[in-house]
């Protein structure tokens, strides 16, 4: 998990970190400091991927809650979660739909609640179960690549392997909907990852394992504008 931490203050901004990282597992997450708001919005209209942010709201240059108005323009979804000393702003912060308010200093089972809640927000590891070969097997969501229909089966592929099931391709869609965001329809037998796109035609789209698929027509703005929505939210 990618964690930005916002804040002036140079002291608090590693003593979160260090918070967090015990907690969490410094090899499940990574802690990226920045020392203002201007800093981090930066990194978002860069590109740049975060999976949440602990956002201080007392700032000298841009403040917290001015901050996540500007980030909230580039994504609606990631998680904000403001630190402050004065948690009666909390109600301030549901116009910017705030994940959670921590005061300061940070008690340690709060972070430790709002890191577990954080993770089932996010589904960090959201599989999903599939038979091959006689037998269940599971497989990152985040691995998938799309998922084709054939015939009375759909088949689901991933990068170094492809899974068929006999299932309706609606079912399949409810599935892959019920696991993640993170995919569209280009056509009736088509649901694609957004985050394996590699190329974008009028009437195709090449995948990241080099499977070019149809685009159906009429179907071509609207993924478009779902893949522009996607790379701005994920910095993918």
């Amino acid at each position: 998990m990618r964690i930005a931490i916002v804040d002036d203050e140079t002291c608090f901004r590693q003593a979160i970190a260090d918070q967090i990282s015990s907690l969490y597992g410094r090899e499940n997450v990574s802690c990226f400091l920045f020392s203002d708001g201007k800093e981090l919005v930066r990194s978002f209209e860069n590109g740049f991927h975060l999976d949440a942010i602990f956002l201080d709201i007392e700032m000298r240059e841009l403040d917290g809650m001015s901050t996540a108005r500007v980030i909230r323009e580039h994504s609606k979804d990631i998680p904000i979660i403001f630190t402050t000393s004065h948690t009666e702003m909390a109600m301030e912060g549901y116009e910017v739909d705030a994940f959670r308010f921590l005061g300061k200093p940070i008690d340690t089972e709060k972070l430790r609640k709002t890191l577990e809640d954080l993770e089932k927000k996010l589904k960090v590891e959201e599989k999903i179960l599939l038979r091959q070969n006689g037998e269940e097997r599971i497989f990152p969501v985040k691995d998938l690549i799309y998922a084709e229909a054939a015939n009375n089966s759909v088949r689901f592929v991933f990068p170094d392997t492809s899974v068929e099931q006999r299932m309706k391709f609606s079912e399949a869609v409810c599935l892959i909907d019920s696991l993640s965001s993170g995919f569209a329809k280009i056509h009736r037998s088509y649901y694609i990852s957004l985050g394996h796109v590699s190329k974008m035609g009028t009437s195709e789209v090449l995948m990241d394992n080099h499977d070019t698929l149809p685009i159906a027509r009429g179907m071509a703005a609207d993924l478009k504008k779902k893949l522009f929505d996607y790379i701005r939210s994920n910095g993918r």
